[in-house]
């Protein structure tokens, strides 16, 4: 049985797409679909929905939206699953469902991640011979391992050789976040030194919660909220452009090797590309104050260690897998820049691998950070804990406005899921641009498969979500959850505050 081709099926189906036939391009896609393993359908997925955007989308608005005077129609299952495959983060593919695909079809899973998460720099490098990388990253607290890190993220370098042919080269042993241990809010007990300072000791400083059982090292990151303190920065998602360089190597043979940095041009056009944890509970998002700053040139690509991340922010390849690395992206020898495509991955997936002793997730002495609000669902003690990561999951993975204002709109997002009975938040889809209506006035928050006419689902105003207090979310999330404590008070829900706070400007 010839192998199946992920690339060119997609090609067909994008074709009809195009030709006007949306309903047999559906057809078609599900007839390719059948019995391939799920890895190989997302691939699919992904390729057809980024060659046939336009007309995916403008057939979805119109079984989506309603017309004047008309009911809305539901979208067909796989139409539902394309605007998903388009606009959502990918699910992180465990290490034994790709190990038994060709080179071929491994290139176009993750070639497929490229075209929906990358700019178009990075989408023009695969049709070159040069070698372009991806990173997907499981978003880990910092403090886990006691804060040395974990290598549960994944970096590939994706590339075709002069005869056209695809080939990929995975390498699970990555990281793509910075570990506690370089983190200011760990303490200091006097004798810390400050990275880059010429020597210069932090003065003493008690650790932040949750940073207890970290083992510091020096101190690195940028005090950007004026608390005196360092925090930690992460790589945001999105394309960097990438220049060759060199970093220190430590140990028997110390000296310098190849490695990665962002290049000139690349900073220049780094507004919010950093990501800070300034309020110290060990994740990057909205709650942190002044969390988004501009990129700068030492989020470096380079080797980690074989049981700790060695990142204070780099992205970092471990288990003796750095020199199969320096190979694989640099084989083309005429190449200087590299196109490096970083994405995060649905919530809750995880990569399937035993994981350094100390811990790989959140440790459990996480707890709520200190001054943070107890009702606020971030805390993992709170009920709605898990749903909540989920739809902050999806509304960074939509990215822009809607990562930056997170905290807001996901909480919005909650207390509508809560009064519409969703326990499960499966994917988060904006509106497109259809008949005057403007592209993202409203979020559709789905359970179950998008296309499916049983799957719950909830829409909100954008604006609305984004300009209701967070208190006053909360307030209603808690009159909710009271109501779910007390069923023979079912008017508690209707009595909670409701979303009429003066609307506010978005950015």
């Amino acid at each position: 049985m010839p192998e199946f081709d992920i690339n060119a099926s997609a090609d067909q189906v994008a074709a009809l797409f195009k030709q006007g036939r949306g309903t047999d391009a559906l057809a078609r896609l599900d007839t390719l679909r059948h019995g391939q393993p799920p890895v190989v359908q997302e691939a699919l997925d992904r390729y057809v929905a980024r060659r046939a955007t336009a007309e995916v989308n403008a057939m979805y608005a119109l079984s989506l939206l309603p017309m004047p005077g008309m009911d809305a129609v539901a979208p067909s299952e796989p139409l539902g699953r394309l605007i998903a495959a388009n606009y959502t983060a990918p699910r992180f593919p465990a290490d034994s469902e790709t190990a038994r695909l060709s080179q071929a079809q491994q290139y176009d899973i993750y070639a497929s991640v490229i075209g929906v998460r990358g700019d178009q720099a990075a989408r023009a490098a695969l049709n070159t011979q040069d070698r372009v990388i991806l990173g997907m990253r499981n978003d880990t607290r910092t403090t886990a391992n006691h804060g040395a890190g974990v290598y549960d993220d994944r970096i590939v370098v994706v590339w075709k050789d002069d005869k056209g042919v695809r080939h990929a080269r995975e390498f699970n042993h990555s990281n793509t976040e910075p570990s506690a241990q370089y983190d200011h809010h760990a303490g200091s007990d006097g004798t810390r030194v400050i990275a880059e300072s010429g020597g210069q000791v932090a003065p003493r400083l008690k650790p932040s919660r949750g940073y207890e059982h970290v083992d510091t090292r020096k101190i690195e990151g940028e005090d950007v909220n004026n608390d005196r303190i360092r925090d930690m920065g992460r790589l945001g998602e999105g394309t960097t452009e990438m220049r060759a360089d060199a970093h220190p190597t430590y140990g028997a043979n110390p000296g310098e090797e190849f490695a990665l940095r962002p290049t000139a041009a690349a900073v220049g056009a780094g507004a919010n590309r950093v990501q800070r944890d300034t309020n110290a509970d060990g994740w990057f998002n909205a709650r942190d104050v002044n969390g988004l700053q501009a990129l700068n040139d030492t989020f470096k690509i380079h080797r980690g260690g074989s049981s700790n991340t060695d990142s204070a922010g780099c992205q970092t390849i471990g288990g003796g897998e750095y020199d199969d690395f320096i190979t694989a992206v640099g084989g083309n020898q005429q190449q200087t820049r590299w196109q490096y495509v970083l994405t995060s991955v649905a919530p809750a997936q995880t990569q399937q691998r035993a994981q350094p002793a100390g811990g790989a997730g959140p440790r459990a002495d996480a707890g709520t950070p200190e001054g943070a609000d107890p009702r606020h669902p971030a805390n993992p003690p709170h009920a709605d804990h898990r749903l909540h990561g989920q739809i902050d999951g999806h509304l960074r993975a939509l990215g822009g406005e809607y990562a930056r204002n997170a905290d807001a709109i996901g909480l919005s997002l909650l207390a509508a899921a809560k009064a519409g009975q969703i326990t499960q938040a499966d994917s988060l889809v904006p509106n497109r641009a259809d008949n005057g209506l403007q592209a993202d006035e409203t979020l559709f928050l789905i359970q179950g498969r998008p296309g499916d006419p049983a799957a719950r689902r909830v829409a909100l105003s954008v604006e609305l979500a984004a300009s209701t207090p967070v208190q006053a979310s909360l307030a209603r999330l808690d009159a909710l959850n009271q109501a779910d404590a007390n069923p023979a008070a079912p008017q508690a829900a209707e009595q909670a505050p409701g979303q009429d706070a003066a609307p506010r400007r978005m950015g």
